[in-house]
């Protein structure tokens, strides 16, 4: 054939399919990487003011107000603010007390434990929803679901067992080790009663209040619910008290309002990323949370402790991909599809719904 017959098929240039990919992804991947810098960032940050100020619940009330201060003139300036009426307000109220007993535990789980115990006691968040949503609305998972979420329990236990008994009996100002691990795994527990209960609720204040507004009102409820939490164990009087340099009062400062950087970066940047790009950002903020705290913190890299959070990594790496590839339903429908025609025949109405709730599940998870 001739050199100009059209009916040649020249070969894609690599060079022309990386640029036209890059183009084409630059948007997520912008995305992607914003948000977890921000998520990373965040932790690190707030662990760095913890070694200089152990007042994790009263910097959490700071960190509502720093927040706010911020959010206040975007939502005078579009006009989007709004009151809450008396009808929300019920329902509004216990959605951010189970936000405060969160925002509380992990503050103060974080002010004690190490960032690699924290982050891999903080990765069992999908064993608790899986267990509680089972034990509440009787939901059940694909069996690879419950061995993946066991897998990821096995990391923090890894961890755990990895420390000198010295280590585990020494006491920080915010208490001991053991104290720190009892308040993370309530973070982690309130977050899947908070997620079950009510994240349909949060989804609908949310869409009815607008981003900022609903952030806003959040902050207050969080700042209000925190103060006698603060003031009962003298966290309050002794933040107050505290002399600060120039430098060391920047960083609380900018710490406590970072954090409303991080809840508006997400919903702002939602619109751009997908289920699977938000399961690679939490698996990534996990990842570099974890080796930079070390490094960062000076904690020994044991070989137990780094087993353990292998282990944590590489499962909720499993979980994240079940959750988001379609091998679950695949499986469900290729079960079904090979199915005896006389078993499908006797097949009532409730086992087909049975089935298609299943598959719904192992969607959802």
């Amino acid at each position: 054939m001739s050199k100009d017959d059209p009916t040649d098929d020249e070969p894609v240039q690599p060079r022309e399919t990386v640029c036209s990919l890059a183009k084409k992804h630059s948007t997520a991947s912008a995305s992607l990487a914003f948000l977890t810098f921000v998520a990373v960032s965040k932790t690190l940050l707030t662990k760095l003011v913890f070694t200089h100020s152990p007042t994790p619940v009263a910097f959490s009330i700071l960190s509502c107000v720093a927040t706010n201060l911020c959010i206040a003139p975007v939502l005078i300036y579009q006009g989007n603010f709004r009151m809450i009426t008396k009808k929300e307000l019920p329902g509004f109220a216990l959605v951010c007390l189970a936000m405060a007993i969160d925002l509380g535990c992990t503050n103060v789980s974080l002010a004690i434990l190490s960032v690699a115990l924290q982050q891999c006691i903080k990765a069992t968040s999908p064993a608790a929803t899986v267990l509680v949503e089972s034990l509440l609305r009787g939901k059940t998972y694909h069996k690879l679901i419950y061995a993946t979420v066991i897998g990821i329990c096995v990391g923090p236990i890894l961890v755990v067992a990895g420390g000198s008994s010295k280590k585990w009996n020494a006491k920080s100002p915010n208490g001991s080790q053991l104290f720190g691990m009892i308040m993370m795994l309530s973070a982690v527990v309130g977050g899947a009663f908070k997620y079950v209960l009510a994240h349909k609720a949060i989804k609908e204040y949310r869409e009815s209040m607008g981003v900022l507004a609903f952030t806003f009102w959040v902050e207050i409820f969080i700042a209000l619910m925190l103060l006698p939490w603060a003031i009962l164990n003298g966290e309050a009087a002794i933040f107050l008290a505290e002399h600060r340099t120039l430098g060391e009062a920047t960083l609380l400062w900018f710490t406590a309002a970072y954090g409303g950087v991080r809840i508006v970066s997400q919903f702002l940047f939602l619109a751009h990323t997908s289920a699977t790009s938000l399961a690679m950002s939490n698996l990534a903020t996990q990842a570099l949370t974890i080796i930079i705290g070390m490094v960062a913190f000076g904690t020994e890299p044991k070989p137990m402790l780094l087993l353990g959070v292998a282990v944590t990594l590489v499962m909720s790496a499993v979980y994240a991909w079940l959750k988001t590839s379609s091998v679950l339903q695949t499986a469900a429908v290729i079960a079904k599809s090979n199915a005896p025609r006389s078993a499908a025949k006797k097949t009532t109405q409730l086992e087909v719904a049975g089935l298609n709730r299943a598959e719904d599940s192992a969607a959802a998870v």
